[in-house]
């Protein structure tokens, strides 16, 4: 274990060092990409965080990417936020969050909480500016994977340690297990596509392995949502890969390869708890109102739909949480308290901020998903096969999340904004800046 701590510290130290120096010498967007790991990292809470120096290491790295963006402003405001529908609706919704204070149960924590979503929003719209080129969209989704791969990783050394679970591996902005398996979910069919696509016979063994320790990690955790949302990635991904006429060489053949290894890898790695988890979802479909289980959730959907009659506008950070007894039948078990959280990132929008407050959460999620299909056609149309796929992995791994956090409150969530940057991202590299430079063209030619 002493050799596993050496290990991870020097891991930790050299992404550090690596970040910063490849964000001066090659690419700003690498500091971003630099974030991204210490967001998997978060070394405060690490067992090996004793050996390391106590600050806060995201903190400087969200200076250097606000400096390398200052003081390149000219060359980095080229991508303009206004052009992009999704952050529009991303923008709304946090505005709609900021004036749900008004109305907060909670008002102390909702203006923390208020601070901690501008942050973010700022950030992936500073990194959505330094994102200039193919290979800087490539560095992120390589950054989203390691990142992933590393907490994975550490899922792997602690093991399951509460019951058939594991428990106290979280993130900054999400303490439990299920939140962990919900952000590293994505990244399954993202390591899929890459994997594919690459001829470099190391870069194809490093996302094999990335996968391997994610799928794992899902394991060990033993995440129903997050297992549902990488189900229905990757059938999505597959049906596609298999299906479609745009096809490069040996495309089926590698699809029916693919499906083959990967259920022969996930039927080794899964264990009887794990199957027996995922099983038991079919015996939780039915609410029981005497005992609590995971189907008790839809009565607090109900029950959050019902407060939000009340109380239109929202109730601020928690607002289910501080109102749940009253609207929760009584004859409902509920656990160890009256007080539960909605357990969906939907109705928590919808109790925080109200009716305005989900209509703009769903907007930036459909917006997200359409650029994507709008930067789909445009791939089809320019023959360009590896493009094409690349935006049904990202569809797919958008769908992983939508899904996860579907049953866990996760609307101000990291990585849901960090794919709504990529997918905004991804439209301006693929259809704006193309008809920018169609538009250039036609001038010339005047």
């Amino acid at each position: 274990m002493g050799f596993i701590k050496v290990i991870s510290v020097l891991l930790f130290i050299c992404t550090i060092i690596g970040g910063f120096i490849a964000s001066f010498r090659y690419a700003a967007v690498f500091s971003f990409c630099l974030y991204q790991s210490i967001y998997f990292y978060n070394p405060e809470k690490r067992w090996w965080g004793s050996l390391i120096p106590d600050i806060s290491y995201s903190y400087f790295v969200v200076i250097l990417i606000l400096g390398l963006y200052v003081f390149n402003l000219k060359k980095y405001n080229i991508n303009k936020l206004r052009a992009v529908t999704p952050f529009i609706w991303a923008y709304m919704f946090g505005i709609l969050f900021l004036f749900s204070y008004f109305n907060a149960v909670y008002p102390e924590q909702h203006y923390e909480y208020s601070v901690y979503f501008i942050k973010l929003l700022l950030i992936v719209s500073v990194a959505y500016k330094l994102i200039e080129t193919e290979k800087d969209l490539d560095r992120v989704l390589y950054g989203f994977i390691f990142g992933a791969w590393y907490v994975s990783f550490y899922v792997y050394q602690i093991g399951r340690n509460s019951g058939n679970r594991v428990a106290g591996v979280g993130l900054v902005d999400s303490p439990d297990s299920n939140g962990l398996a919900a952000a590293i979910a994505p990244t399954l069919v993202l390591c899929l596509y890459f994997y594919w696509i690459h001829k470099n016979k190391f870069l194809k063994i490093s996302f094999a392995l990335a996968g391997i320790f994610i799928a794992n990690a899902i394991v060990l955790i033993n995440s129903r949502g997050a297992f549902l949302g990488i189900f229905v990635s990757i059938v999505y991904f597959m049906y596609h890969m298999y299906t479609s006429s745009f096809q490069r060489k040996y495309q089926k053949f590698s699809a029916v390869f693919i499906t083959i290894a990967g259920l022969s890898g996930g039927l080794y790695l899964a264990d009887d708890d794990f199957i027996n988890r995922i099983v038991g979802m079919s015996d939780e479909a039915s609410v029981n109102v005497d005992v609590e289980s995971g189907s008790t959730r839809i009565i607090f959907w109900q029950a959050a739909w019902e407060m939000t009659k009340d109380f239109p506008f929202g109730n601020g950070y928690k607002g289910f949480n501080a109102y749940s007894s009253f609207y929760i039948p009584q004859e409902v078990n509920t656990g160890d308290s009256r007080y539960r959280s909605v357990h969906s990132s939907w109705f928590e929008a919808l109790t925080e901020t109200g009716y305005l407050g989900l209509f703009c959460l769903l907007m930036m999620c459909y917006t997200s998903l359409k650029c994507l299909q709008k930067c789909r056609n445009k791939m089809r149309t320019d023959g360009r096969v590896d493009e094409y796929f690349k935006m049904i992995a990202i569809q797919g791994a958008f769908l992983a999340y939508l899904i996860s956090m579907s049953f866990l409150n996760r609307s101000r969530a990291e990585i849901l904004y960090w794919l709504v940057m990529i997918s905004a991202s991804a439209y301006n590299l693929y259809i704006l800046k193309d008809q920018n430079k169609s538009k250039g063209l036609d001038f010339e030619k005047k």
